[in-house]
């Protein structure tokens, strides 16, 4: 095998071994089924408003000092009405992963 090709295999392998760490440092969770919308959109607003300064991201943890609140028929997600804005979110990480408008 020549120089040349022994560098394009390193390069190859190289670029699947950073592939394989991206892949497993971030966890895509799949966006939410239509039955954890509709539960968002009519679950009762807290008694309380909650607001926070930072804005609510998609892709982003919410703050700890937020409330998230399980979905009872799917505990893949959990949901929080922040800024009277509804937002379904993976409960471990805390991650936004949509915003219901």
């Amino acid at each position: 095998m020549n120089i040349k090709a022994v560098g394009i295999a390193a390069c190859i392998l190289s670029a699947s071994a950073s592939a394989s760490a991206f892949a497993q440092s971030s966890t895509v969770i799949a966006a939410p089924p239509e039955k954890v919308i509709t539960y968002v959109q009519k679950a009762p607003a807290p008694t309380e408003r909650v607001v926070v300064k930072e804005k609510v991201v998609v892709g982003q943890p919410l703050p700890e000092t937020v409330v998230v609140t399980p979905i009872p028929d799917d505990p893949t997600y959990a949901y929080a009405i922040i800024n009277d804005e509804r937002v379904i979110v993976e409960p471990s990480s805390r991650k936004v992963i949509q915003v219901i408008k």
